[in-house]
C-alpha cells in the first residue's frame, strides 16, 4: 500500500520488516494509523537456498564481490547469487516504494564475525567526557578491544559516578557486506537490525504489565543458532548468542533416531503434529524429541547461567522462546519441567490486528507466528 502525501502528513505510516534467516527470507508489512494503530497488511517468506548464508555471513567466492564482472559471464553461483535471487522473489511479489519505512535483521549472533552485546559499569570521573570514557573502556576489554569492530552503547542507568551501558560491537566486515547486498537490491533501509532484537521488540511492543514487571528470557531458537536475551525492569539487560542450541541439532538427533530428513522434520515443526511421521507411533517420535530437547536445555542453562551472573541480575521468572523452534511439538512443555519456570511463545500476532487477507479466515497459525515474530518485531517499529 502507497501512502498520500496527505496520509503522512496526518502521521500514518508504512513500515516493512524483513527478518534474513538461515532458512527463509520473511517479510511483514505493518500500517501505522495516525492514533498509534497497528495493523499487519501484508506478509510472506522466500526459502533461502542451504548454504548462502553460514554464521549470519553470506557466502561469496574468492573475488566474487566486484560488482563490475561480465554481467553476461557464465559462472557457477555463490552464496550472494543464489540470496539475491531469493531476496528478488520475494520483492518482485511485494515491491516497496518511497512511502515505505523498511527495517532488515540479519541473522549475525553467533559464530565469526558475530554481533557482540554485553553489559558493562563504567566510572565516570567528574567533567569526563562520558562517551569517550565508555568507548575506551570497552575497547580495553576482550571481545570489544577487537580493531575491526564498530562499536555502539546505550545507557542502561546512572547513579552518581557510574553508568551502567549495554555495549554493541559487530565486525566492520559483516555489517559492510550487509549494507552492500540491501544496497545492490535496490533496498534503502531506515535501519538494519540483528534478528533477536526484531524478536525482543515483538516482545516488548506486545508485553502485558505483568510480564514486563517479571525477569523474562527471551529465547530465539532458530535454524542454525540460539540466542538468548534478557528482560528486567521493562528493558533489555543482556544478550547471550549460544554457538549451539539450533533446529538443526534436533533435526540431526530425529534424522539418526528415526531416519527422516530435513523437510519430514520441519513438517512437524510447522504442523505441531508428532503423527506425521510413518512407521512410528507419536510416543517413539516424542522419544526422540527429548534427547534433542536435553541438547537444547543445556544451551539455555548456559544462558541462564551467564545472566545470573552479573551482579546486577535479579531473579529470573518467566521464559518466552522465538523463531522457528518455538513451536517444536512437547519443547515448551519440557523447558518449563525442566526449569521449573513459566514457558510460553513470544506471538505478538495475539495483540496485533492482521488484515483477514493475510493469513485467511481462520488467522495464522501457531507455527507461522513463531517464524514471522521477529519481522513483525522489526515491522512495529515507526520511524
Amino acid at each position: 500500500m502507497a501512502l498520500s502525501l496527505i496520509a503522512r502528513i496526518r502521521g500514518e505510516r508504512v513500515t516493512v520488516g524483513i527478518d534474513v534467516g538461515h532458512y527463509s527470507i520473511k517479510y511483514v508489512k505493518v500500517y501505522h494509523n495516525s492514533r498509534g494503530g497497528k495493523v499487519v497488511v501484508d506478509a510472506d517468506l522466500e526459502p533461502v537456498p542451504e548454504g548462502a548464508i553460514v554464521n549470519g555471513e553470506i557466502q561469496r567466492r574468492e573475488g566474487g564481490g566486484d560488482e563490475t564482472q561480465d554481467p553476461n559471464a557464465k559462472k557457477e553461483k555463490d552464496g550472494y547469487d543464489l540470496l539475491s535471487e531469493a531476496m528478488t522473489k520475494l520483492m518482485l511479489r511485494h515491491p516497496v516504494d518511497e512511502t515505505t519505512d523498511l527495517v532488515a535483521s540479519v541473522n549475525c549472533g553467533a559464530g565469526a564475525g558475530g554481533v557482540l552485546v554485553d553489559r558493562l559499569n563504567v566510572k565516570l570521573p567528574k567533567n569526563g567526557d562520558e562517551s569517550a570514557i565508555i568507548l575506551q573502556t570497552a575497547q580495553s576489554r576482550p571481545p570489544f578491544d577487537d580493531q575491526d569492530n564498530v562499536i555502539d552503547y546505550e545507557v542502561a542507568s546512572r547513579e552518581n559516578d557510574e553508568v551502567k551501558v549495554n555495549v554493541v560491537a559487530a565486525k566492520n566486515a559483516l555489517l559492510d557486506s550487509w549494507a552492500q547486498f540491501f544496497t545492490v537490491k535496490g533496498l534503502k533501509l531506515s535501519a538494519i537490525d540483528v534478528d533477536i532484537f526484531g524478536l525482543l521488540n515483538a516482545y516488548m511492543a506486545t508485553a502485558t504489565e505483568e510480564d514486563l514487571n517479571t525477569t523474562c528470557a527471551i529465547v530465539n531458537i532458530g535454524e542454525k543458532k540460539m540466542s538468548i536475551a534478557f528482560v528486567q525492569d521493562g528493558a533489555f539487560h543482556s544478550m547471550r548468542a549460544m554457538t549451539g542450541g539450533s533446529l538443526d541439532l534436533v533435526i540431526s538427533k530425529l534424522g539418526t533416531h528415526l531416519g527422516i530428513d530435513a523437510a519430514k522434520c520441519h513438517e512437524i515443526f510447522e504442523k505441531g503434529d508428532l503423527g506425521v511421521v510413518d512407521g512410528f507411533s507419536e510416543a517413539e517420535v516424542e522419544e526422540a524429541m527429548k534427547l534433542a530437547f536435553e541438547d537444547l536445555m543445556a544451551q539455555i542453562e548456559f544462558g541462564i547461567r551467564y545472566f545470573e551472573s552479573s551482579e546486577d541480575s535479579k531473579t529470573l521468572g518467566k521464559i518466552f522462546l522465538g523463531g522457528g523452534g518455538a513451536s517444536i511439538p512437547g519443547m515448551k512443555a519440557y523447558i518449563a519441567e525442566r526449569t521449573g519456570l513459566e514457558t510460553d511463545t513470544v506471538n505478538p500476532f495475539r495483540y496485533v490486528e492482521c488484515d483477514a487477507k493475510v493469513f485467511g479466515a481462520n488467522g495464522i497459525s501457531l507455527g507461522l507466528s513463531n517464524i514471522y515474530a521477529p519481522a513483525l518485531g522489526l515491522a512495529m517499529r515507526k520511524f
